[in-house]
């Protein structure tokens, strides 16, 4: 299972009550070792410190988390609206179920306006051990569980998302040629 950037970044920041962006970083010093573990900094991919601060005021623009100073320091903490958003939005994931050989194509268009909806349904996908062939085109060969359909209904998509179940390949690259 390999979690969003945001996901990370917000579980950890509900986790910790309260972190700094300085205890990510640097790696050569042994006080940031546990919040690079946290984190999962010193495992691929991992999260560059241009990505973290991006990350971090996106999400300080929409509400989720604040930022407070204290001795010099940036003090990073999440509000009552991320608590509500995160228990809203980023249920935990289900255990991921074993792979049945049969490919899965899934294929969304949410609008940007969505795009709060559309990311979810990525970090999802992603979770259920999805590949990501184009930015609204994801593949797997593990079924999807009950709880993402549920969650295609909670969100209004079920008419932008579309699932495909390939049973049997080679079929349509034999009529090409």
């Amino acid at each position: 299972m390999n979690p969003s950037t945001t996901r990370i970044i917000l579980e950890k920041i509900q986790e910790l009550g309260e972190v700094t962006l300085n205890s990510f970083f640097p790696k050569k010093y042994s006080r940031t070792h546990l919040a690079r573990k946290l984190f999962g900094l010193d495992r691929s991919p991992t999260i560059s410190r241009e990505t973290l601060s991006s990350m971090l005021s996106r999400l300080k623009r929409e509400g989720i988390i604040a930022r407070s100073h204290q001795n010099g320091k940036s003090i990073w903490h999440i509000t009552s609206k991320g608590k509500k958003w995160m228990n809203t939005f980023y249920k935990p994931v289900t255990e991921v179920l074993p792979s049945d050989g049969i490919e899965r194509i899934v294929i969304f268009d949410i609008p940007e306006k969505e795009r709060k909806k559309r990311d979810m349904i990525r970090e999802e996908l992603n979770s259920y051990g999805f590949k990501q062939l184009q930015k609204s085109v994801w593949m797997g060969d593990h079924p999807l569980p009950k709880e993402f359909i549920l969650l295609l209904d909670e969100l209004q998509l079920k008419n932008k998302v579309h699932l495909f179940v390939i049973e049997k390949r080679g079929t349509l690259t034999n009529n090409i040629y």
